[in-house]
């Protein structure tokens, strides 16, 4: 029983980051990220596309969706929209655990630059800042 009831838990909390990443929070992130730029590639720290995905973010998706997309293939906009909320999925969950409440889009997009704690690290403050402001 004990099992049982984690797991519907742990997929509620899940089902709930899913609902929050929208439509406009990925324009918003795209905008911040690169412009909305599929081509992107920053050479100095290895993130491709839009959302400007690293081989670490990339390897936790695959792993909670059970994929192997590659960073090429971060090109691909749909793609790269399911690694994203698959990564804010595991780590926004994460984090409404800890802070024992739903995460906004500000802690989400804190949680996509600076990794699975990011919303909690003041270094992602300024990222929150210019996430707030971005226009779709």
């Amino acid at each position: 029983m004990k099992k049982f009831l984690i797991g519907v838990l742990c997929t509620m909390s899940a089902t709930t980051i899913a609902a929050t990443v929208s439509e406009d929070f990925l324009a918003r992130l795209a905008a911040v990220e690169s412009g909305g730029d599929d081509t992107a590639i920053n050479f100095e720290c290895g993130a491709y596309g839009r959302y400007q995905i690293t081989e670490p973010y990339l390897a936790d998706a695959n792993a909670f969706l059970g994929t192997s997309y590659t960073l090429a293939e971060m090109h691909d906009a749909a793609k790269a929209a399911a690694v994203v909320r698959a990564y804010l999925q595991r780590y926004g969950a994460a984090f409404e655990r800890r802070a024992g409440r739903e995460a906004t889009d500000e802690d989400l997009a804190r949680i996509h630059n600076g990794g699975p704690r990011g919303a909690e690290r003041d270094a992602t403050l300024g990222y929150a800042a210019r996430f707030r402001e971005a226009a779709p």
